[in-house]
C-alpha cells in the first residue's frame, strides 16, 4: 500500500539530485562566462594602448553619452576596418597603423 508513496518519494529525491547537479553545472558555466568576459575586456582595452587615465576618461564619456561610436546603432559600413571614437569633432583611431599604410603606398609604382 505504501509502495507507491515510496516510489514517488524516491522519484522526488532523484529529481532533486539532478536539479542540484544541474545548478552546480550552471554556476560553473556562469563563472567561466564571467572570466571569459573579463579576459576579453582586458584584451580589448590593452589593444587600445591607452593609459589608465585615458581609459577612465573614455568610460566617463561613454557613460555620460558624450562619446559617439560610429556603427554602434547598427550602421556599419563594409570599408570600416577599425573602430574610431569621435568626441567633439575629433577622431582618434584605435591603433597607429595609418602612418605605416601611408608610407607603404608612397613608394609603390603603378
Amino acid at each position: 500500500m505504501f509502495e507507491r508513496l515510496d516510489k514517488l518519494r524516491e522519484e522526488v529525491r532523484r529529481c532533486e539530485k539532478r536539479r542540484d547537479e544541474a545548478n552546480e553545472r550552471l554556476k560553473a558555466a556562469q563563472a567561466k562566462l564571467k572570466e571569459a568576459e573579463a579576459s576579453q575586456i582586458l584584451s580589448d582595452v590593452g589593444a587600445l594602448k591607452l593609459s589608465p587615465e585615458e581609459v577612465a576618461n573614455l568610460l566617463q564619456l561613454a557613460a555620460s553619452g558624450q562619446l559617439a561610436i560610429p556603427g554602434a546603432t547598427g550602421n556599419t559600413t563594409p570599408d570600416t576596418t577599425r573602430e574610431k571614437f569621435v568626441y567633439k569633432g575629433t577622431t582618434n583611431f584605435s591603433d597607429d597603423d595609418e602612418d605605416e599604410n601611408k608610407e607603404d603606398t608612397e613608394n609603390e609604382d603603378y
